[in-house]
């Protein structure tokens, strides 16, 4: 009986060294994995932070670049207004001198020195702005106050003239260039002006020689 009880229980004793080692081995991985885990997850939080950060880097640098686009052309687009709006109130000059009359000069004078003002401060950041153009403009703005202040045609048509030689050369230096916009002479004035259209309207003579002019450019 002794015997027996004795070789059942080595019998039991063997079959439970496997599952004593199935028990360790299964605690040893539940251990293994509670530390895995945590450090797996942290690596995964790093890596996708670090991802995450690089992108953030691409994002802003991409949201600089745009931003810098944007600016430019606002500022592009803002010179072009400025120009287009000085020339007009140039055509305005030369129109009412053409019709023999000072009444809207001194308005579109004024108009016209204050837009050529603001374009050149507009341009004071522009590092690649030519001293030569920058002068020009301020050679204009000048040139349309004192023509602004004529109390008489025949010196505001004076100073029209010096302005139409000044808007010619910053036109010729600036690049700027419409087949809408024309250059005619007056021989006997020996004065440019810029217009549209083909027609001439003499400003220097006015409704006594409208016609009077040759196109030149």
């Amino acid at each position: 009986m002794h015997k027996i009880l004795c070789h059942r229980g080595n019998e039991y004793e063997k079959r439970g060294k496997p599952m004593r080692k199935l028990m360790a081995l299964t605690k040893g991985l539940i251990v293994c994995f509670g530390v895995a885990l945590p450090i797996t997850a942290w690596g995964a939080d790093c890596c996708g932070g670090h991802s995450s950060g690089h992108g953030s880097h691409q994002a802003a640098a991409a949201n600089r670049e745009h931003g810098d686009h944007t600016v430019k052309n606002e500022a592009e687009s803002s010179g072009d207004s400025a120009t287009d709006a000085a020339l007009q109130s140039y055509f305005d000059i030369r129109a009412s001198l053409a019709q023999d009359t000072l009444k809207e000069v001194p308005a579109h004078a004024n108009a016209f020195a204050k837009e050529i003002e603001d374009l050149s401060a507009g341009d004071s950041a522009d590092t690649a702005k030519d001293d030569a153009e920058g002068s020009l403009e301020a050679d204009m703005a000048a040139t349309a106050r004192e023509l602004a202040g004529k109390k008489d045609i025949e010196s505001a048509r004076t100073d029209f003239g010096k302005l139409s030689s000044q808007l010619y050369d910053y036109r010729k230096m600036s690049g700027a260039a419409s087949d809408d916009v024309h250059v005619f002479a007056c021989d006997m004035a020996k004065k440019i002006w810029l217009q549209e259209g083909d027609i001439p309207g003499n400003p220097y003579y006015g409704l006594s020689m409208a016609k009077c002019g040759r196109k030149i450019e």
